[in-house]
């Protein structure tokens, strides 16, 4: 059961990683340099250097954090369409459990 959820938990991050790769070359490349970073905590997030791990662990969670912030900020200036808004938050609270998860563990 561990197993499983620590491979959700590394194809949830790349997925996330890749997701804002491709849509930063699209629309502002800072978006991109922060899918490379996601990418490579989430290479690193199971590493056997403690430290390394540690770090890793938190800017994921500091990611999601701002995930959050930007999703709120999204909704309330932007006003999008209610599916794109629930799905919105849907992910962006994955992420924080998620890297709850990672946090505790």
């Amino acid at each position: 059961m561990r197993t499983w959820i620590n491979v959700f938990i590394k194809f949830w991050w790349f997925l996330q990683g890749i997701i804002l790769l491709v849509f930063g070359f699209f629309v502002w490349i800072p978006i991109s340099v922060t899918g490379i970073l996601v990418i490579v905590r989430d290479c690193l997030y199971d590493n056997r250097n403690h430290k390394v791990r540690v770090l890793s662990r938190i800017l994921l969670m500091i990611c999601a954090l701002a995930y959050m912030i930007y999703v709120g900020m999204l909704i309330a200036v932007g006003s999008p369409q209610i599916w794109f808004a629930v799905s919105l938050i849907i992910v962006g609270i994955t992420d924080v459990i998620l890297s709850i998860k990672l946090v505790i563990s």
